[in-house]
């Protein structure tokens, strides 16, 4: 190609640097004559589609309506706060605010560690009471925790709710995490009392032939499974707040005058024994608030941030503390206070204040002392192969401080064919006591319990077990209704009991609480190292007076708290050594810097009691299972015995922690 022909045809193209005379974008030329312009409008057309701006500028009020649409959608979220954008769609909280959820867990409830449900032990159950005076809108149960099913099992967890089946699912094979969400049915939950029982049905699958039918499944419930409710309101009464508390309990006490610490001192000890782990503090707790129970004038509590709801009257009295409700005592009557939130009066107070001025306590009295007001659960249970009722009881719950002689087991057995047996093992603190076979025209089973078995708190276990004569794949297991009946009870003897199991009935006739000196002790510390001790000793309602800076008196039963020259101790702590008995190699080493030693002694005019000395800070120490011995050394690693002449014996396995 020629470079001609390359050459662009500058004729046939408009010439497009150079302006044509008549062009308007010329900025030195006129229009030509008769060519069509565009006109500016002017400024009253403008009018309708602009709004004036500063300095001349025009704002179209299009963008003014979308910027109003725009702060009107703000506005929904600052205030509405819709969740459909901050939820999760696997979100299951219940979406109130906290003072407003209710909670119950397994932990609250007595099982730190969660519950194990397995082939010897297939079921739970606890019972939950509610809020009643704030309506709730919505009540379920949340089970977390784990299962483990074999590959030749086939197992269903489930759960009921007042007798009656509400869940059941079938279990997956191998373990899985468990996260499920029962709702409570509004019937069973309107006197506001469930009691839910949760259990595992398991089966070997025909592929499988054993001589012991062993399914290898476990479910594990974890503490934090719980009973929750979303409330309409927050809990304003003072019942409410009573059974909103969990098994933790911190008593606040700002003032620590002796009526105070008195005050303090009786709620700790009713509270522990009503099956709550109480610890003490000068200031509100960071977390759980409504878990605690302030002590004090209502001067003191309001500079804790406490203030009472609506027109407050009486010693009860219900406030809030950062919008959460607390519970306040603020009259210095610690036994009337204690017997009132621990028994069933407590029921009458649907108000934000009470005044109880008097709530006597029946003293347990009679022969016998029946196994369900011990906890035991009498309703009726489905038993495949095994069931285990446990109930644990401690000396100074029964008549007199006694020790009991014996078990009455009434159990009613269903209708079995001729070649199943069922066979009834009885334990005493980890110790067979009897194991027979078990017949419809049996009756009644009494069996002994020696009182060299026993202990203070004692844990009595009865166990039921079927064995059937003929076996095989082909037989099918099949569940049985079993009960232990009311009737079943503990019945009293006359053993005086030894060391530290015969100091219920020394001091059941009554006694007091002596504190010879409590110049430098922290009040907190003091009462969070001894309240423990108390309460394992002192009967239920009993009450003891507080008696600070005194010395026991002649003739009367005691607990001494600290020093006295009048109280004759076999183990003491002298000099920053503990020393004890007077033959030729007694015990002498140096103290703890936090520790306890517990003892029985005799006291003046030939009274006998209890001496708690404490060193350092012995809060949340493990107490030792209280036996026949009479001294006992206890440290945050353990504890050991001390006898009379100074040689030591280890002590058993702690057993702080069991619910009661």
């Amino acid at each position: 190609m020629s470079d001609d022909e390359s050459r662009p045809n500058d004729e046939s193209r408009p010439n497009e640097e150079s302006p044509s005379p008549g062009d308007p974008s010329s900025g030195d030329a006129e229009p030509a004559a008769g060519a069509a312009t565009s006109q500016p409008k002017e400024p009253e057309a403008l009018e309708d589609e602009y709004f004036k701006g500063e300095k001349g500028r025009r704002i179209p009020k299009v963008a003014l309506i979308v910027f109003g649409i725009a702060i009107v959608v703000l506005l929904i979220f600052i205030l509405a706060r819709p969740t459909w954008f901050t939820t999760d769609a696997d979100d299951m909280s219940l979406h109130v605010p906290p003072e407003r959820h209710f909670s119950k867990s397994i932990a609250g409830s007595g099982h730190g560690d969660g519950v194990w449900l397995n082939d010897d032990s297939p079921s739970t159950s606890f019972l939950v009471t509610f809020p009643t005076d704030s309506t709730r809108e919505q009540t379920r149960v949340h089970l977390s925790g784990t299962t483990s099913v074999g590959q030749d099992s086939v197992s269903f967890l489930t759960v009921k709710m007042d007798g009656q089946q509400v869940f059941t699912q079938e279990l997956p094979h191998g373990e899985h995490d468990l996260d499920q969400y029962i709702d409570v049915p509004e019937q069973l939950a309107a006197d506001g009392r469930v009691r839910v029982q949760i259990r595992i049905d398991s089966d070997l699958s025909d592929q499988r032939c054993t001589d012991r039918e062993v399914t290898g499944t476990q479910v594990h419930l974890a503490p934090d499974s719980v009973a929750e409710a979303a409330l309409s309101e927050p809990v304003h009464t003072v019942r409410d707040a009573v059974v909103s508390w969990d098994r933790d309990v911190t008593i606040v006490m700002p003032d620590a005058s002796d009526e105070w610490k008195t005050t303090a001192a009786q709620l700790g000890i009713a509270l522990t024994q009503a099956g709550h782990d109480v610890t003490y503090s000068a200031t509100m707790p960071s977390s759980n608030t409504d878990d605690a129970l302030l002590v004090g004038p209502a001067q003191s509590l309001s500079q804790l941030g406490w203030q009472a709801t609506g027109k407050a009257t009486g010693g009860l009295v219900v406030g809030t503390a950062d919008d959460i409700p607390v519970l306040g005592v603020v009259e210095p009557d610690g036994a009337t206070a204690a017997n009132f939130l621990t028994q069933e009066p407590v029921t009458t107070a649907d108000a934000g204040s009470t005044d109880p001025k008097s709530v006597p306590a029946a003293d347990p009295s009679g022969d016998q002392v029946s196994l369900a007001s011990l906890g035991a659960d009498t309703s009726v249970v489905d038993v495949t192969n095994s069931q285990n009722w446990r109930v644990r009881y401690s000396l100074n719950d029964l008549p007199g401080g006694r020790l009991p002689q014996s078990v009455r087991v009434a159990l009613q057995l269903p209708a079995t064919p001729d070649d199943l047996t069922w066979v009834m093992t009885v334990r005493l603190n980890d110790q067979m006591l009897v194991s027979r076979r078990l017949a419809q025209n049996n009756g009644d089973l009494v069996v002994p319990l020696p009182p060299t078995a026993q202990r203070l708190s004692n844990d009595l276990q009865i166990s039921v077990v079927r064995d059937r004569n003929i076996g095989g794949c082909d037989v099918r297991v099949t569940p049985y209704p079993m009960q232990l009946l009311p009737a079943s009870a503990l019945q009293m003897g006359n053993d005086p009991g030894a060391g530290f199991t015969s100091v219920p009935a020394e001091l059941a006739p009554g006694f007091a609480v002596y504190i010879p000196n409590t110049q430098g002790a922290d009040p907190i510390v003091q009462l969070g190292s001894v309240v423990p001790v108390l309460a394992e000793f002192v009967a239920p309602h009993q009450n003891p007076e507080f008696r600070w800076n005194t010395q026991p008196a002649a003739g009367r039963s005691f607990i001494v708290v600290g020093d006295s020259p009048s109280v004759r101790t076999s183990v003491q702590i002298v000099d920053g050594r503990i020393v004890a008995g007077a033959g030729p190699s007694p015990l002498d080493i140096t103290s703890f810097r936090d520790g306890m030693v517990v003892q029985t002694a005799p006291g003046p005019g030939n009274s006998r009691g209890l001496s708690i000395q404490y060193v350092g800070n012995a809060t949340g120490i493990a107490l030792p299972a209280f036996g026949r011995e009479s001294a006992e050394v206890i440290t945050g690693q353990g504890s050991f015995a001390v006898a009379a002449d100074g040689t030591t014996v280890p002590s058993d396995q702690a057993s702080a922690g069991q619910p009661r």
